[in-house]
């Protein structure tokens, strides 16, 4: 006899799941998402005097019924309910497939991602993943990714939405209804994958973790991604997929048939355990080689996973092992690379963040030694080059990069994409704080051969350094001459020509570290560096956002940045003074933004230097009465940058002028390289050695002396 499940015990059988992988069908999803509503119903007619069984049946099915007309619960799921569609199921396999390889493209999202994933389909209308690489194609540009499938050979591709948290999570469930509509969709890209499948990871919320903020010191910081990578790959497996491909929600497709040409990489690169991409961005660029091998060398974890290789069990089996030990606090591409490194070059596995605790001991990390196991997968493995990297991707992470970083690229992970500087749009003038006059020169006769984003350089000179520097000079010719006749003769116009970009020359009127507030710029924005260094040789990775002319939303400059409560800038006089004097003007800094990176917009910078001389005085007498005498170089002797940014946000308009990017997850590129950096110093130490005691003077012309070999 039918026994009616009273609501809760639905709700129970429908969201329990195993420690290890749970799956849960698209049905089963949708029938646990009307349990609530289910419950208001019951019980009301719980209430009522003479509610019977057969009724409370009937609410039950004319719900689901209306449910299911709606769309709810049309998903094509893999793990059928009924007998019925398994056959079927497994008729369609057989008749269409043949012995062809099945393929799940795995897009994994937890709430914090909901937004993010449903716009990057959007890219799917214009890049579509199967395309038409058949006629638009040619066998050779097809061939520079890997092999050519023939038809009755090519792997059936399903389309798997992992969603981290449970049944019943609301978001979770209209997120998987709306990329459902999209499948469905007539003419859409839905026609390149066989079926669309939904999972649920049902890691619980209080662990279903990712937050950066926390990266030094909780273990758990990165649990979330960890789990749900470790029952994805455990659920494909089971599924009996023979690869699963990683897409989150931040790799966007740039060309048609990407899909296909990740596949042929497939194909190529049998046999192979992951497949894919290592870091491609510039975040690591000025301390690469201070980056662990095992960082280098990792696989980002977009990625191509053979679910058929021994190695890969293997690694997830110790993924698993280590899921309640201090390993799990590393991500899980992270340490993958680690126990191969380990493996393949014996280098042992360092804890890569030193501030942490390990919760089992109270003590500073330290990981336990796995050497010997890991050599033994390299004996067995090593031969066939098991970890590839592939072409079909490139990893940026959460570094910014421009258009034409990536052009032709079919797939690229990254978080910010902007592009570069438009000058019939933004004017930018490069400001140059100048100490000796060849050493501006030797800025400016370079400047031509970079392809950089200035309209005009304005150098502000010390008049008197590069006065004596021409008297020294007995021939006088060509460039030289030029400078000549604009000091001693009858060219006073202050202007250098004979490069394709307009120079002024500007003597100074007031210290050289007012030269940020005093440089008479009249383009909307500019730039400032000294003449200790260089532009680099490439700078149109210059980024603004992309802005929108028909909603109103200007393109700004986007500007990077270090948190003012990091490591890096809590061990450095220098970044902790700065931080000190902009909380003076805003308290609640968080930034600090170096001043060779900071695209000043004009007016603002004029409004700002009028308040800070009123704060600190014409050329910031408060300010240095206030450190007294004598004070370290670090500190910052006149505005800054980051004053500026404080200024700003002050007022309320900081982020209306710059998209600010964090450097320490979204990296940066220089802008100017340094050329010349023990003279920088020691001529930046005698310039304020003017103000400070005897000793003081005499190291700091120790410091020339020897930069000279004198000493």
């Amino acid at each position: 006899t039918y026994k009616m499940m009273p609501s809760q015990q639905v709700r129970s059988r429908l969201s329990s799941n195993d420690d290890d992988s749970t799956a849960y069908s698209s049905v089963a999803s949708s029938v646990a998402s009307s349990v609530s509503a289910i419950d208001l119903i019951l019980d009301k007619f719980e209430k009522r005097r003479g509610f019977k069984f057969f009724q409370a049946a009937i609410s039950i099915w004319a719900i689901v019924a209306v449910a299911k007309n709606l769309g709810v619960g049309k998903h094509v799921y893999l793990d059928p309910a009924d007998e019925v569609e398994k056959e079927a199921h497994a008729a369609r396999l057989s008749n269409e497939a043949g012995y062809r390889p099945r393929v799940a493209l795995v897009r994994p999202f937890a709430r914090s991602d909901v937004e993010t994933l449903l716009k990057s389909f959007e890219l799917w209308d214009s890049a579509r993943p199967c395309g038409n690489y058949k006629t638009e194609w040619n066998l050779e540009d097809y061939t520079v990714y890997g092999d050519r499938y023939a038809e009755d050979e090519h792997p059936i591709v399903d389309l798997v939405i992992s969603f981290s948290g449970k049944s019943g999570d609301i978001e979770g469930y209209d997120t998987l209804s709306t990329i459902q509509e999209l499948f469905d969709a007539r003419n859409g890209w839905g026609g390149c994958f066989s079926e669309f499948v939904s999972f649920e990871a049902g890691i619980n919320p209080e662990d279903d973790i990712y937050d950066h903020q926390p990266i030094q010191t909780n273990p758990h910081w990165v649990n979330g991604p960890n789990e749900q990578f470790r029952k994805n790959y455990r659920f494909i497996k089971n599924k009996g997929y023979a690869s699963m491909i990683m897409m989150e929600s931040d790799v966007q497709p740039q060309v048609d048939g990407w899909l296909d040409l990740a596949l042929s990489e497939v194909k190529r690169n049998q046999p192979f355990a992951v497949l894919g991409s290592k870091y491609s961005g510039n975040s690591w660029d000025n301390f690469r080689e201070e980056i662990p091998t095992a960082l280098l060398d990792h696989i980002n974890g977009n990625a191509i996973y053979n679910t058929t290789h021994p190695l890969l069990e293997k690694m997830v089996n110790e993924l698993e092992k280590e899921k309640n030990t201090i390993f799990n606090a590393i991500p899980f591409d992270y340490r993958m690379s680690q126990m191969w490194t380990e493996g393949s070059k014996g280098i042992p596995s360092d804890f890569p963040f030193k501030s942490m605790i390990d919760p089992a001991t109270g003590n500073p990390v330290v990981l336990d030694p796995k050497m010997n196991t890991f050599r033994q997968w390299y004996e067995e493995y090593g031969n066939e080059q098991p970890i590839k990297q592939a072409h079909v991707i490139e990893n940026y992470g959460a570094t910014n990069f421009l258009p034409q970083q990536v052009e032709g690229v079919p797939l690229v992970h990254g978080k910010g994409l902007y592009i570069p500087n438009d000058p019939n749009l933004h004017k930018i003038t490069l400001v140059i704080t100048d100490w000796q006059m060849d050493r501006a020169n030797q800025l400016l006769e370079v400047l031509d051969n970079n392809d950089h984003p200035f309209t005009e350089v304005v150098v502000m000179r010390t008049w008197k350094g590069w006065a004596e520097l021409i008297k020294q000079n007995s021939e006088n010719t060509g460039y030289m001459s030029k400078i000549y006749s604009i000091l001693f003769g009858d060219d006073n116009s202050g202007e250098l020509h004979g490069l394709s970009t307009k120079v002024r020359i500007v003597d100074r009127v007031a210290p050289e570290y007012m030269d940020l507030c005093e440089a008479p710029v009249e383009t909307e924005y500019f730039m400032i560096t000294n003449s200790y260094h260089r532009v680099a040789p490439d700078i149109s990775h210059l980024m603004f956002t992309s802005g929108d002319v028909s909603s109103g939303i200007p393109s700004k400059p986007v500007i990077p940045y270090t948190p003012s409560e990091m490591d890096l800038c809590q061990e450095h006089v220098g970044c902790l003074e700065t931080v000190k004097l902009g909380r003076e003007i805003y308290p609640n800094l968080d930034k600090v933004v170096l001043d060779f990176e900071m695209v000043f917009e004009t007016s603002t910078r004029n409004e700002f230097c009028k308040y800070w001389k009123g704060l600190y005085g014409q050329n910031g007498a408060k300010l240095h009465k206030s450190y007294g005498v004598v004070y370290s170089p670090e500190v910052p002797h006149g505005p800054s940058a980051t004053s500026y940014t404080a200024y700003l946000y002050s007022l309320g308009i900081a982020e209306s002028l710059f998209e600010f990017s964090d450097k320490s997850r979204q990296g940066s590129r220089d802008i100017f390289v340094k050329v010349l950096e023990d003279e920088e110093q020691s001529n930046f130490l005698l310039n304020w050695g003017d103000a400070s005691t005897v000793n003081l003077r005499h190291k700091t012309k120790r410091i020339q002396r020897k930069s000279k070999g004198e000493e």
